[in-house]
């Protein structure tokens, strides 16, 4: 996870487009805005920065603060 690349992403991209690059991404193995030459890696930036998107739109959360609460959920799973 870099948090670095997902901020990046979801700054720039609405959460549609994320999903949409996430969508064709898996249908096309063509990654429309490269992160990484991993696949998986790739997929996950997609989908992890489409969730800080929703975090930001829906909540009205800034980047920051989208980025803590995903975060915050991902350390409560893997605990």
């Amino acid at each position: 996870m870099d948090a670095k690349i997902m901020k990046d992403l979801a700054q720039k991209y609405s959460f549609d487009e994320l999903n949409k690059f996430a969508d064709e991404f898996e249908h096309t193995g063509v990654a429309p805005v490269k992160t990484s030459e991993d696949a998986g890696d790739q997929m996950s930036d997609y989908l992890m920065a489409a969730e800080l998107r929703f975090l930001m739109d829906d909540k009205g959360m800034n980047v920051n603060e989208a980025l803590r609460e995903f975060s915050k959920r991902v350390r409560g799973v893997l605990t």
